[in-house]
């Protein structure tokens, strides 16, 4: 593929994004009500994102008449993953969802929860996980690979066909998003041979102590020519408009990011941030309730509940700035009326 069908190609996928679906990617309903009194236990890690896949079990709970069990886990220390797990058997769970922890750490857990005939869904990881005594949930490779993509979509759309130079955030810590890393670096270098990308890869010690807006901001002085900075999370750079403006580097570079919160959309709205990505997260935990209703009435997991509702936001269709975008905005309703108790 040359250059310019490549930068068209991802061009395109970018603009498609930015128009929002008015469906949630479950369709299947259910023959009956879910039976009601069954526990779910969701495990929240130390990053404030983490807490809106909660939010979304719980009102789905509610919904249905179950109850949600929350504990809490380090994803620096894998111990207390693993901890978590053994105690939320206790709860004889249907199921147990968390998000970012590779399936090696927590391997050792799953014959047990086989034996006790539940379940773990770990979802935003590098690739889906595999036997027993777990459900594959979402936002593995596909959906990381897709968001890398549309980030250099989104980059390659506002540059014109003018060769620019980017700066890309990473924490390869969290493995979901190595691909993301992957996909951008594969997209530019396609489309545009002369851009010239620097990565910026920090370590989760380093993100959790403070660390990165004074990393990209020292990377961007050192690199030459950039006119991008890119992360493959917003919630990493929220803060970095402030934190370039006192380094005197104000509307130098043009910020763009994936799996943006409000602090991202609000800095796109007011000009600091280019685009971001939406982060659907309280959706999925909907999402994860839809998973474990279908596995207590023995019936097949659709393939929409293995799927990220992703968009492109930008100054024209944001709105409302919500720390979990959640698109279409009606979703509970939708899966109300699937579970057929709305």
């Amino acid at each position: 593929m040359s250059g310019n069908a490549a930068a068209a190609k991802a061009i395109a996928a970018a603009k498609a994004a930015e128009t929002f679906s008015t469906s949630i990617p479950v369709t299947d309903p259910l023959p009956s009500a879910p039976p009601k009194g069954k526990t779910v236990v969701f495990l929240q890690c130390e990053q404030e994102e983490c807490g809106h896949e909660g939010d979304g079990l719980n009102a789905a709970a509610k919904a249905i008449g179950w109850t949600v069990k929350t504990l809490n886990f380090k994803a620096a220390d894998p111990a207390t993953l693993v901890a978590a797990l053994k105690t939320a058997l206790q709860y004889k769970p249907v199921g147990v969802f968390f998000s970012g922890a590779p399936q090696a750490v927590w391997k050792s857990e799953q014959s047990d929860y086989a034996k006790a005939k539940a379940f773990i869904t770990e979802n935003f990881d590098a690739t889906a996980p595999t036997g027993e005594g777990q459900e594959p949930g979402r936002g593995y490779t596909a959906d990381s690979t897709h968001i890398g993509t549309l980030l250099a979509g989104i980059q390659l759309q506002d540059a014109n066909g003018v060769p620019a130079n980017s700066l890309l955030v990473n924490v390869p810590d969290y493995a979901v998003f190595v691909a993301t890393g992957k996909a951008y670096h594969s997209t530019i270098s396609a489309a545009c041979p002369s851009c010239k990308i620097t990565d910026v890869n920090l370590t989760l010690p380093q993100l959790l102590g403070g660390q990165l807006n004074s990393a990209v901001v020292s990377a961007a002085k050192r690199a030459a020519n950039v006119k991008y900075i890119v992360s493959v999370n917003g919630a990493f750079v929220a803060q970095l408009p402030q934190a370039l403006a006192a380094a005197g580097l104000t509307g130098k570079y043009k910020i763009i990011s994936g799996q943006g919160e409000s602090g991202d959309q609000k800095n796109v709205l007011s000009g600091t941030a280019l685009a971001t990505v939406n982060s659907p997260l309280t959706m999925g935990g909907w999402q994860d309730m839809d998973m474990a209703i279908r596995k207590v009435m023995n019936l097949p997991i659709p393939a929409g509940d293995h799927v990220v509702p992703i968009a492109v936001l930008t100054k024209s269709n944001i709105g409302t700035p919500q720390d979990s975008y959640d698109i279409p905005s009606d979703y509970a309703a939708q899966f109300k009326k699937l579970w057929q108790v709305g």
